[in-house]
């Protein structure tokens, strides 16, 4: 098999061969057939994570499987699956209630355990989700994080309602599909970005009203409030990996409003506690998704309410990881997709 490996942070991948993984009980082998580059990766890359190296990153992933191990039912070899990337236990006190995402012996896959930047991964048979035979596996790996993390926050974390406006900053990978969730919703979408072209996107995934972050930020968070109304906006989503546009969020989100983290910054930003009690405001991290969100995003794609075609005109191959990375962290793509 092949892998793209970190070796260090801020280094590039290096595509090694490896022996073909052997599966343990209770374990599957997938050949990856398509896996998304997310700004997570990038993240990794650049130290973000404290992984465990090297690794082999990858978390947004696709395939076909391809060996089972002892103990393991309910899928057989050459199913299509898609994978949740996050190991958990099953049994600890957030298991219990669905927040599978929030294990207190969590371990991601690409992060503490090898990835899908690979032709074969190797996942815990808890982790498969089995899909059509008719899906196609790369619109499914970009639809197991890129759409169903912004579903997650604002359907599980938030619990949006029709009528609500929601304001998006950043139209990313992860913004562009916070947009088209929030509108799929019924709700009234504010998108913020810095850039004309994702503004024009945003507009045809269903923002009503576009906001130019190339403006002051004092100018920004005016134009929001004044978009969303008396009261200010009672949702903002932030999906950009800046404490500045944290700062923004914050100042923008209305009277009873959420903010809702999902970008990911080691940076701090400052942040005044009258602003909150005031407004009687919240700031909530939403981490990820559980695989329920990964099922329900899916059946909305086979619909044709989410659509994908935006994340995947950039698709490469394993050997390409590195430039999809820096495609990536450029800006010049929301999303590529590694086809093994």
């Amino acid at each position: 098999m092949q892998a793209a490996v970190l070796r260090g942070y801020g280094q590039a991948l290096d595509l090694v061969e490896r022996p073909a993984l052997t599966p343990g009980p209770d374990q599957v082998v997938v050949q990856v057939k398509a896996c998304g580059v997310c700004g997570s990766d990038v993240f990794l890359r650049k130290g973000g994570f404290d992984s465990v190296l090297p690794i082999v990153p990858g978390h947004e992933a696709a395939g076909v499987v391809a060996r089972i191990g002892p103990g393991v039912d309910g899928v057989r070899e050459g199913d299509p699956v898609a994978l949740y990337y996050i190991e958990h236990c099953g049994e600890c006190s957030m298991c219990s209630i669905g927040r599978v995402n929030m294990c207190l012996s969590v371990r991601r896959m690409g992060v503490e355990y090898d990835g899908a930047f690979a032709s074969e991964v190797l996942v815990p048979a808890r982790n498969i989700i089995p899909v059509e035979p008719e899906d196609d596996l790369a619109a499914v790996a970009v639809l197991t994080d890129a759409v169903a993390t912004p579903y997650h926050a604002l359907v599980r974390i938030a619990d949006v309602q029709p009528g609500m406006t929601v304001v998006v900053f950043g139209i990313g990978g992860i913004g562009s599909n916070a947009v088209q969730v929030a509108a799929h919703l019924g709700c009234d979408v504010i998108a913020v970005s810095r850039s004309p072209a994702k503004l024009e996107l945003a507009e045809q995934l269903g923002a009503r009203v576009l906001v130019s972050a190339a403006d002051d930020a004092g100018d920004v968070v005016e134009a929001v409030r004044a978009a969303a109304g008396p009261g200010g906006p009672p949702i903002v989503v932030q999906t950009v990996g800046s404490a500045e546009v944290d700062a923004q969020a914050v100042a923008a989100v209305g009277i009873g409003g959420q903010v809702l983290l999902i970008g990911s910054s080691v940076s701090p930003f400052s942040i005044r506690a009258v602003d909150l009690i005031w407004k009687e405001a919240s700031v909530h991290g939403s981490r990820g998704f559980v695989p329920d969100d990964i099922r329900e995003v899916l059946a909305l794609h086979r619909s044709g309410v989410l659509i994908v075609d935006h994340l995947l005109g950039r698709q490469r191959p394993l050997s390409e990881a590195n430039e999809a990375l820096d495609d990536l962290e450029a800006g010049r793509v929301l999303r590529s997709v590694l086809i093994p």
